[in-house]
């Protein structure tokens, strides 16, 4: 009995062509998709750095903003090409009481008298936070609490001269509350502080403060507890404030910056003074620019 073989059609592959075309279309299908992809990611990143750099500058110019509210009336200096800003912080403050010449309890602010202490009229609140000192270089040097008295920042009555500052050297809390202050080395040689406030307010200051932005490092760094200086330009640089004969404490207070211009408006007698606090800061090639402003009373 004979065999009978059957053979099938044939079995081929892809040919070389066909290969080729679907590479092709794979290829154009794994572009397309990568920008569709990649885009709405682009996008996240983006947002997501202007929202870091927006967070971050506002809750910097909100910190300078707030302490600046502390600032002693007509203290504010704007140095650096608009870089460098310093102030002095009020840690307390109240009324005193005046009376005439002889009074050891009342501010006569006649040189004959020589006072050296006074009562406070009412509450001295945060009294606890004042650095008593026992020369007249601790104010300076601020190594003691400065009582500061009708500060104008004029000539003759410029508590960065020290024209109208004086160390605090005693405290009592009871009844009637005092302060007991160093009565001497007063610019011009005066022996008493060279004018009266209308309003009879005094300021306690503890420390000057300094802004120092620095592009160039991307930093806007803090700085305080220095001996304060007649002029801006000697306490204008890190290397300045930490020169001092009491050097600076710092602390950074946020990065990433690449400019800054800060600017003060004395104001007038009738209008308040005006602190403008711009920022610019940049991240993975997104930059943003903030503004602040602060209305500060200036009448001292």
């Amino acid at each position: 009995m004979g065999v009978v073989l059957t053979i099938g059609p044939s079995q081929r592959g892809f040919t070389l062509i066909e290969l080729v075309v679907v590479i092709v279309i794979s290829g154009v299908i794994a572009v397309v998709a990568s920008q569709l992809i990649q885009r709405p990611v682009e996008m996240y990143q983006s947002q997501a750095s202007r929202a870091r750099l927006v967070d971050r500058a506002d809750t910097a110019l909100v910190r300078m903003t707030r302490e600046l509210r502390d600032a002693l009336p007509n203290s504010v200096r704007i140095g650096c090409s608009g870089r460098c800003l310093e102030f002095l912080h009020v840690v307390t403050g109240g009324l005193y009481r005046a009376a005439p010449v002889g009074d050891p309890l009342a501010l006569s602010f006649n040189p004959a008298d020589a006072d050296s202490r006074f009562e406070v009229l009412g509450l001295l609140l945060d009294s606890g936070s004042i650095q008593l000192g026992g020369s007249v270089d601790a104010c300076r040097n601020m190594t003691a609490s400065c009582l500061v008295i009708y500060n104008t920042g004029l000539l003759g009555s410029d508590a960065y001269n020290l024209d109208n500052a004086a160390a605090i050297s005693a405290l009592n809390s009871g009844a009637p509350i005092t302060l007991d202050f160093i009565n001497n080395g007063f610019g011009g040689g005066q022996t008493a502080f060279p004018a009266a406030s209308p309003d009879q307010r005094f300021y306690i200051v503890d420390t000057p403060v300094t802004y120092l932005c620095d592009p160039a490092g991307g930093t806007i760094r803090r700085y305080q507890g220095y001996s304060l200086q007649s002029s801006q330009d000697a306490v204008d640089s890190h290397a300045e404030l930490l020169a001092q004969n009491n050097p600076a404490e710092y602390a950074l207070l946020v990065d990433q910056v690449t400019a800054c211009d800060f600017t003060y408006n004395a104001g007038t007698p009738s209008r308040n003074a005006l602190v403008t606090l711009e920022m610019t800061m940049q991240e993975r090639g997104e930059s943003i620019h903030l503004l602040q402003q602060a209305h500060l009373v200036n009448m001292p």
